[in-house]
């Protein structure tokens, strides 16, 4: 079965975000193989990502461009997601950026941690992408948030 025939091809049914204004997704996650399938997924619906590899680089990479939505695994070496989701609400305190947390442990502590942290939703592994995404198309047509302006960022 061709995993990306579950989307939606009608027009009418779901529109891709327009190019005029489309909202960079930064997606962290050290699994290759998810992270491509996602970030495939999410272009078809016409968003723009980049990506990286644990938290760390994906500081790096909020540090020099413009992001505004931030979809992170939890479970990566270096830097899990939820220490780099605290590390971006530390250093962009004044920033309003939309943040999904993929978990394979949905406990009430990783639970309560995302959210005290201010993820919008955490969704757990083996990952439902057409749920992730109606999520993110949710965020990007309803939740006026500009995208977070590297200029913000302390030096």
């Amino acid at each position: 079965m061709d995993l990306f025939s579950l989307t939606h091809s009608s027009t009418e049914t779901l529109s891709p975000v327009t190019t005029l204004n489309q909202e960079r997704i930064l997606l962290v996650d050290d699994d290759e193989l998810h992270r491509s399938c996602l970030k495939e997924f999410l272009e078809r619906r016409g968003y723009e990502c980049l990506e990286a590899m644990n938290g760390v680089t994906g500081l790096d990479m909020l540090r020099q461009e413009p992001i505004s939505i931030i979809i992170t695994d939890n479970n990566m070496p270096e830097m899990d997601g939820l220490t780099f989701i605290e590390h971006v609400k530390h250093e962009f305190p004044n920033e309003i950026l939309p943040i999904f947390l993929m978990t394979a442990e949905l406990s009430s502590p990783v639970r309560l941690r995302a959210f005290k942290n201010g993820v919008y939703r955490v969704f757990e592994k083996p990952l439902d992408f057409q749920e992730l995404c109606y999520a993110v198309d949710w965020v990007a047509k309803f939740d006026l948030h500009p995208p977070l302006s590297v200029k913000s960022s302390p030096t």
